[in-house]
């Protein structure tokens, strides 16, 4: 069994982080878990969930 990171604000998760002028970004939000950007690490999910002001929250992965 592995752990996976996903970004929760509100009923969004986030998708991606877009770049444009000068150092702004844009973050990309989708509200199916299914099109989220899974964090293998925590570390980079706490980043992100703290530069947008949201949670991060654990998913297990199970082989069968």
């Amino acid at each position: 069994m592995k752990n996976a990171y996903v970004v929760k604000l509100g009923n969004l998760y986030f998708k991606e982080k877009e770049s444009i002028l000068f150092r702004n970004y844009r973050y990309k939000m989708t509200d199916s878990l299914n099109d989220a950007s899974i964090c293998k690490g925590f570390d980079s999910a706490k980043k992100t969930a703290e530069e947008i002001g949201g949670k991060v929250y654990k998913i297990n992965l199970v082989e069968d």
